[in-house]
């Protein structure tokens, strides 16, 4: 929800000479007001803090040994944003093996609290240090630094090494319908005939959002038997009924053609814009499923080919989900961006007024023009402050205790996304969850023609 203010700082009044007389003849001032941007002030609600029930499925073919890898040495990003966002997780991994039958992987290791044997990772399984660091230690030296260290971490290390002895026909959508309770389909009513496996009671819950993670080199295998995408995305968002469709989401790391300038993040934006000049190369490349070496894979191998998962990638964008590219070296950042969208919290906010946003003469911020656009973001008379610019941001982070101006910063604050006229908190500054979110930013007095949304 949003509520829009607009205001007039202080107005701009010019002194305009409208008539001079010179000599004897007497001199007549007119004052006029002349129209200048005004403060337009949008207030964003972030949402609440919530439940998510996280179901990873993991691709446990002979050619994911190094991927499986990168998302258990990149999951403290993860993790991280899940912790500071304050949701109440569950998180499980399943694979795309359907002699498995979307029956949730059991912890095997070492017992700790909140979990001995269990079938999915809970609040209830802590983690003291969620920094914790384990670069260059063997694994059963990593095994046991997390057991000390961060339990939970060590538990979702278990679950999503899954091994590389799978079936070659990875079936990532039905194996995710399986785990679920909505495979089989009844033929006589067309509607899901089957039950959640008796192994993944208590996973999911009534009242979560539901985020589905696929990690696959490969498409998804339902592709053969000819099942539209349109089939899936109706029938994962119809478990949690009508209306609440926007409570699943679905998200990938799989592969993405080398052989273009457009990145998998992307994607996404492209298909949406019918008037994108490069969305026709990505659905040829999507079509053709042409791939990428994944650069973590052993050189040479043919097992370091990563196919384009045209379906995963075309659900996620169908249901607001995060991509990330299976080859890039390591996960670090594409974990981090699933952790914050699993948790549900909103980092990214869309001004309300693109078209009217005053951009100066150049139609671009940050640059030299930029000057007279200046908002004296703290109110203290002057517009050259460290936090003073052409956008103000108020906002309270997590475990703060009030809202403060945030800078202007990748780390530690907001970055503009010019291409979606966004504030975008993608760092360690998370607006908490309740929170009010204001950005106040110029409104042009005389419209630009500088496109917008």
């Amino acid at each position: 929800m949003q509520t829009n203010h607009t205001k007039n700082r202080s107005p701009l009044w010019v002194l305009a000479l409208a008539t001079m007389v010179f000599g004897t003849a007497c001199e007549e001032e007119v004052l006029r007001e002349l129209k200048r941007p005004e403060d337009q002030t949008d207030i964003f609600d972030q949402k609440s803090a919530a439940e998510v029930d996280i179901l990873w499925v993991i691709d446990n073919s002979d050619s994911m040994a190094a991927e499986q890898d990168k998302v258990s040495n990149g999951f403290t990003g993860f993790f991280n944003q899940l912790l500071t966002s304050q949701v109440d997780y569950h998180i499980g991994v399943i694979t795309t093996d359907p002699n498995e039958g979307g029956i949730l992987r059991t912890y095997d290791g070492t017992a700790v609290t909140g979990c001995d044997g269990c079938k999915f990772l809970t609040k209830d399984v802590s983690c003291g240090n969620a920094d914790v660091s384990t670069t260059g230690l063997t694994e059963s030296q990593i095994e046991a630094e997390l057991l000390t260290q961060c339990p939970a971490q060590l538990v979702f290390r278990k679950l999503i090494r899954a091994g590389i002895g799978g079936t070659p026909f990875e079936e990532g959508f039905t194996q995710a319908a399986s785990a679920v309770g909505l495979e089989p389909i009844d033929p006589s009513t067309g509607f899901p005939g089957g039950a959640i496996p008796t192994e993944n009671e208590g996973f999911l819950r009534d009242q979560a959002s539901l985020y589905l993670i696929f990690v696959s080199d490969e498409d998804e295998g339902a592709k053969a038997d000819g099942a539209p995408l349109g089939y899936y995305k109706r029938l994962f968002e119809s478990l949690k009924g009508a209306g609440n469709e926007n409570k699943v989401s679905i998200s990938a790391i799989t592969g993405w053609s080398a052989d273009t300038t457009v990145s998998i993040e992307e994607v996404c934006g492209i298909l949406d814009d019918n008037t994108h000049a490069q969305q026709g190369e990505v659905k040829e490349i999507l079509q053709s499923r042409a791939g990428c070496i994944d650069q973590a894979a052993t050189t040479g191998s043919a097992n370091a080919m990563a196919e384009t998962g045209s379906r995963y990638i075309e659900l996620s964008c169908q249901t607001g989900g995060v991509l990330a590219n299976m080859c890039e070296q390591d996960y670090s950042v594409a974990l981090k961006d699933l952790g914050a969208n699993a948790a549900g919290l909103l980092r990214k906010f869309v001004i309300s007024r693109p078209n009217e946003m005053d951009l100066g003469a150049d139609c671009t911020l940050g640059t030299e023009d930029d000057a007279p656009l200046a908002i004296d973001c703290d109110g203290n008379g002057s517009y050259a402050d460290p936090i003073d610019g052409v956008i103000c941001v108020t906002a309270q982070t997590i475990g703060g205790e009030e809202s403060i101006l945030v800078p202007q910063d990748a780390t530690n604050g907001w970055e503009w996304e010019a291409a979606t006229y966004s504030v975008r908190f993608g760092g360690n500054f998370i607006p908490a969850p309740g929170s009010k979110v204001e950005i106040t930013y110029k409104v042009a007095a005389v419209a630009r023609n500088c496109g917008g949304l």
